[in-house]
C-alpha cells in the first residue's frame, strides 16, 4: 500500500486556495493560489529561466451540452524529455457561473483525485499534513475576484503528468443566444489540440455559430490574412457538433494577435408560449422565454459618473457607448440625463424627456459637453434619479411604473457626501420600496463590484463589470441592448399538479427580451401521477396576460449518461442562495449560518466547489489507483528545477471556424441528393460575405423550389446539388449501393401494403442510434392494382453535401421493369415530400458514428 499522505489542494469556492505537500523526499508538487483577471483577458503567462521547458503534447477539451446544462471537460498532457526534472504550471480559468464538479491529476502512474469538502476539514486536512512534518503552503484571495487557478507540477525527465478538469455550468440566455465559451490557450504551441461541442436540444436548434479567437486589434488586422484555423460544425435539428483543431501556425497567431477565446452561440425553437417543462426522475425544470409580445415602454434614466477618474479612455467610450443608445431609444420611451462628480447635474430637471428627433440631438449635445473632474456623490445621484422616476410615477397617465428604470455607471468608491456603502445601500433601498428596476456599471477594476451588484439586485436590476479596454463602449450597449425591451413585468408563476418542494424562485420583477426564466423544483412521489401544469401570469404593454403551460417528460434517447435533471436543481438551488446570503444583514448571523449550511450539504452531496466548499486531492490506495487513471511512465523526481508555465484549459465554451457560421434551415423538397438544411463551412470570410455567399448558394435555389407539399412520381428527375467544399473537411459520400439488400442492416422488416402503413427510424421522435442500417421492403397484397404514394412527413438527420453522412435512400420499384433511380434524402425539413412508385418501395436508413436527429417518419398508401 502506497503510505498515507495527503496533498493538500485546496480549491476554496471560486478562489483555489493551495496546499503543497511533500509526499517523500524525491516527490512533490504545488497547487498555487488565484489570480484575479478578467474573464476574456490573456493571462500573465511565462515566467523564463535557463534551460529547456516540459512541452505540452495533448490539449483537449471535450463539452457535451443538453438542455443548456453543459459538462466541460479539459484534459492536457505535459512531458518534461529533458534529462533533468522541470517544474510545469499549469493555468485554469473557469466561468464565474460554474462549478467544478471533479479534478485529478496522474503523476507516474499514481492518480490524485478531488474530493470536495467544507472548508473546515478541507483546512483540517492541511494542518494534518503540516502536523505529520509534511512541507505545505496556503494561499488564500477574495472569492469574488477568484477566476483563475495554477497547478505546479515538478515533472520528472523523462516523465509526463495528466490534468483532468471538469466543471459544469448552465448556459445562459442573453441577446436571444445561449453562450459557451472556452478560452483556447494552451499557453504553448501543441500538436494535438482539439476543442470538441456537442449540443443536444430536443425542442430543435434554430441557429448555431461558433467563432474562433479573433483578432484584438481589429482595426489593424485584416480577417483576411489573420487565420486561427477552421471551425467544423455539424448538424442535425436536434443536434449540433462543433470542432476546433488549429495548425501550429494557426496557433501561433492566435497566441500573438488573438483575444484566445473560443465562442459557440445558439438558441432553440420556441413552440410554445409558455415555454418548456421537462420533468425527468423526479425533477423538473422550466424555461420561459416568450417571444411576439409588445415591448412596454421604458422610462429610463441614465446617470452617469464623470468624477476625474474617468478622465480619458473611460470617458470618451461612455460618451460613445451613449450617443449609440440615444439613437436606439424607442419612440414610445423616455429618458433623462444626470451627470455626478463632486455634485449633481440633471439634464431637464424635474420631469422626463420624450424620445424625438429634437431631443435626441440636444442629449447627444449634451454628452459631447460631458468631461471629467471632481469627486465622486455616489449618493446623491442615485437619491436624485430616482426622484425623476418619481417625478414620472406621480403622472396618472403612466400605468407601466415597473418599466421605469435607472442605469447607473460609475468608475470608483463614494468619496462626497454619504460614503458607507450600507447607508447607501439602506437610502436607495428605502426610496425606491420595490418600485424601479436599479441597474448598475461598474468601470474598471478599481471599485467594489459587489456592492453595486447589491443595490442591483435590491432593486430589481442587474450588475455588470465593464472591462477598460478597447471595446468598453461595445461592452455599454451589448448591456443596453439586454434591458431595452421588457416584454413582461410582475411575473408570476404557478403551478399545479403534483406536490413540489425546493421551488427555486417563482416570482419576477421584469422579463426582458432575448432572456430567459428559470425554474426548477422537485416533484414528490405520488401513486396517481398528475400533469404538471403552471400558470404564468404577468402585465404587458397591453395589460395583464396569463399562459399556460404543460410539463412533459425528458426523452431518454436525447439524455448523456452524466445527464442528470437533479444536478441542474442543485445547480439553480446554490446560485439562489449564494444571492440571498448576499442580501442578508452583516449582523443578522443566525440566517447567514443558516443559509451556509445548506449551501455546503447540497455542494457536498453533488460534489461542487462552491465559496462555502474546498476541493482536497489525496493520494489513494493502490487498489484505487488500478481503477482509475492508467498509469504514466514511472520515474523517481530529482530535485526542483526552474518554473515553467503552461494553460491547460481557460474555460467557457467551444467550438472551431474560421469565421462566424451559421446553419439556416432550409429544404430541397425532390432531387437526386436532397441536403435538406446543409449550410457549408465557409473559411475566413466575413458576416456580410458569409451571409451573401448562402443567399446565393441556397436561398435562392430554395425560393425557385420551395412549395408546402412536392409530388414526385418515379421516374424521378435528376436536379444538380450545390455543394461547397471545405479546405480542411471534405465530405466523401459513400456510394449508392444499386442492390440495398447486398449489405447487412440491423433494423427495418418486409411490409405488406392493404390501406396504410407507417415506417419510422428506431427510437423516433426520439434521436436515432449511431452507426446502424435499416432496410424496409413495402409492397403492394397481392392481385393491387392500384400505385403507392410514399410522403415523407418528418425530416431531421445530419445534413451534409450530397448526404455525405446520414441518410434516407429510396428504391421506387426495386427489381422491376418500372424502376427508377435511386433518391436519396438527408437534413431537416417540415415540408412534406410525396413519391409514388408501381409495385414497390425499399427504403434504406443508414447514420454515422456522430450527430443524430429525430430522424424521420413516413407513409404509404395505396393511390385508388
Amino acid at each position: 500500500m502506497i503510505a498515507e499522505r495527503t496533498i493538500a489542494l485546496l480549491l476554496i469556492g471560486a478562489v483555489y486556495s493551495c496546499i503543497a505537500a511533500s509526499l517523500n523526499q524525491n516527490t512533490q508538487f504545488v497547487i498555487t493560489g488565484l489570480k484575479s483577471t478578467r474573464g476574456d483577458a490573456p493571462l500573465n503567462r511565462v515566467r523564463r529561466s535557463s534551460g529547456g521547458r516540459p512541452t505540452m503534447t495533448r490539449f483537449h477539451v471535450n463539452s457535451a451540452v443538453t438542455s443548456r446544462y453543459s459538462r466541460v471537460i479539459v484534459t492536457s498532457v505535459v512531458e518534461n524529455n529533458d534529462n533533468s526534472a522541470k517544474e510545469a504550471a499549469i493555468e485554469m480559468r473557469l466561468p464565474k457561473t460554474a462549478f467544478i464538479s471533479n479534478f485529478s491529476m496522474v503523476i507516474e502512474g499514481v492518480t490524485y483525485v478531488g474530493i470536495v469538502r467544507d472548508k473546515a476539514a478541507a483546512k483540517a486536512a492541511y494542518s494534518a499534513a503540516i502536523a505529520r512534518g509534511e512541507s505545505a503552503g496556503l494561499v488564500t484571495a477574495k472569492i469574488r475576484e477568484a477566476q483563475t487557478f495554477d497547478v505546479s507540477v515538478n515533472v520528472a525527465a523523462g516523465s509526463s503528468v495528466t490534468f483532468t478538469l471538469e466543471y459544469q455550468e448552465l448556459l445562459k440566455r442573453k441577446l436571444s443566444r445561449y453562450h459557451h465559451v472556452i478560452y483556447a490557450d494552451p499557453g504553448q504551441v501543441v500538436g494535438d489540440f482539439k476543442i470538441e461541442v456537442e449540443i443536444t436540444e430536443p425542442t430543435g436548434l434554430t441557429t448555431v455559430t461558433a467563432t474562433p479567437p479573433s483578432p484584438k486589434l481589429r482595426r489593424t488586422i485584416n480577417p483576411d490574412t489573420f487565420d486561427t484555423g477552421n471551425v467544423e460544425i455539424r448538424r442535425s435539428e436536434t443536434q449540433a457538433y462543433v470542432s476546433y483543431r488549429p495548425t501550429r501556425e494557426q496557433q501561433r497567431n492566435i497566441r500573438r494577435r488573438s483575444d484566445l477565446s473560443f465562442l459557440v452561440n445558439y438558441d432553440v425553437t420556441r413552440e410554445e408560449l409558455g415555454g418548456e417543462i421537462l420533468i425527468k426522475d423526479g425533477y423538473f425544470v422550466h424555461f420561459f422565454a416568450p417571444t411576439n409580445l409588445p415591448v412596454i415602454p421604458k422610462k429610463v434614466v441614465f446617470v452617469i459618473d464623470v468624477s476625474g477618474s474617468m478622465s480619458g479612455h473611460k470617458i470618451v467610450q461612455t460618451k460613445e457607448a451613449l450617443r449609440t443608445i440615444l439613437d436606439d431609444l424607442n419612440e414610445i420611451d423616455q429618458f433623462n440625463i444626470i451627470t455626478f462628480s463632486s455634485t449633481t447635474n440633471v439634464w431637464h430637471p424635474n420631469e422626463m424627456v420624450d424620445v424625438n428627433p429634437t431631443n435626441i440631438r440636444n442629449a447627444k449635445k449634451h454628452v459631447r459637453s460631458m468631461y471629467a473632474r471632481g469627486g465622486t456623490n455616489f449618493n446623491a445621484a442615485a437619491l436624485d434619479g430616482i426622484q425623476l422616476l418619481e417625478t414620472i410615477s406621480s403622472n396618472r397617465t403612466n400605468t407601466l411604473e415597473e418599466a421605469s428604470m435607472m442605469i447607473l455607471l460609475t468608475d470608483g468608491q463614494p468619496t462626497v457626501g454619504v460614503t458607507g456603502n450600507e447607508a447607501i445601500r439602506r437610502n436607495i433601498r428605502e426610496r425606491v420600496n420595490g418600485r424601479y428596476s436599479i441597474f448598475c456599471l461598474g468601470f474598471g477594476q478599481h471599485l467594489d463590484h459587489e456592492f453595486l451588484d447589491q443595490i442591483a439586485s435590491e432593486n430589481k436590476g442587474l450588475s455588470r463589470k465593464i472591462y477598460n479596454d478597447a471595446d468598453a463602449a461595445l461592452q455599454l450597449k451589448d448591456f443596453y441592448d439586454e434591458v431595452a425591451s421588457p416584454l413582461l413585468a410582475h411575473v408570476i408563476m404557478r403551478y399545479t399538479g403534483p406536490d413540489l418542494d425546493g421551488l427555486t424562485k417563482t416570482t419576477f420583477d421584469n422579463f426582458f427580451d432575448g432572456s430567459e426564466i428559470l425554474v426548477t423544483g422537485r416533484i414528490q412521489s405520488s401513486q396517481v401521477p398528475q400533469p404538471l401544469i403552471c400558470i404564468i401570469g404577468g402585465s404587458t404593454a397591453e395589460g395583464l396576460v396569463s399562459i399556460v403551460s404543460q410539463g412533459k417528460h425528458f426523452e431518454e434517447s436525447f439524455s448523456h449518461d452524466w445527464f442528470n435533471m437533479e444536478k441542474i436543481w442543485a445547480y439553480l438551488t446554490i446560485k439562489e442562495m449564494l444571492r440571498n446570503k448576499s442580501h442578508v444583514p452583516d449582523d443578522d448571523t443566525t440566517t447567514h449560518q443558516n443559509i451556509k449550511n445548506e449551501i455546503v450539504r447540497l455542494s457536498l452531496l453533488y460534489n461542487f466547489v462552491t465559496p462555502m466548499t474546498s476541493m482536497v486531492v489525496t493520494k489513494p490506495d493502490e487498489d484505487v489507483l488500478a481503477s482509475t487513471v492508467p498509469p504514466t511512465i514511472n520515474t523517481p523526481y530529482p530535485r526542483p528545477y526552474p518554473r515553467r508555465h503552461h494553460s491547460f484549459g481557460r474555460t467557457l465554451g467551444r467550438g472551431r471556424m474560421a469565421g462566424p457560421a451559421a446553419y439556416p434551415s432550409r429544404a430541397y423538397s425532390r432531387v437526386q441528393s436532397v441536403p435538406m438544411g446543409f449550410a457549408p463551412v465557409l473559411q475566413a470570410v466575413s458576416n456580410d460575405m458569409y451571409l451573401s455567399a448562402m443567399r446565393n448558394l441556397y436561398l435562392q435555389p430554395l425560393l425557385q423550389a420551395s412549395t408546402t407539399t412536392t409530388t414526385t412520381t418515379a421516374p424521378a428527375t435528376t436536379t444538380t446539388t450545390t455543394t461547397t467544399s471545405s479546405p480542411t473537411t471534405e465530405v466523401i459520400p459513400p456510394p449508392i449501393p444499386s442492390d440495398p439488400f447486398i449489405q447487412t442492416y440491423t433494423c427495418g422488416s418486409p411490409l405488406s401494403l392493404n390501406s396504410t402503413v407507417n415506417i419510422t427510424t428506431p427510437r423516433y421522435p426520439g434521436l436515432y442510434p449511431s452507426d446502424i442500417r435499416c432496410v424496409w421492403h413495402i409492397n403492394a397484397i397481392s392481385g393491387n392494382s392500384f400505385p403507392i404514394s410514399m410522403e415523407i412527413q418528418k425530416l431531421d438527420t445530419e445534413a451534409a453535401p450530397n448526404c455525405a453522412r446520414d441518410r434516407i435512400l429510396v428504391y421506387p420499384d426495386f427489381g422491376e421493369p418500372s424502376s427508377s433511380e435511386t433518391l436519396q434524402f438527408c437534413g431537416y425539413s417540415h415540408t412534406r415530400t410525396i413519391l409514388q412508385a408501381q409495385q414497390n418501395f425499399v427504403v434504406v436508413f443508414e447514420s454515422d458514428d456522430l450527430v443524430q436527429g429525430r430522424g424521420f417518419l413516413a407513409t404509404f398508401a395505396l393511390v385508388r
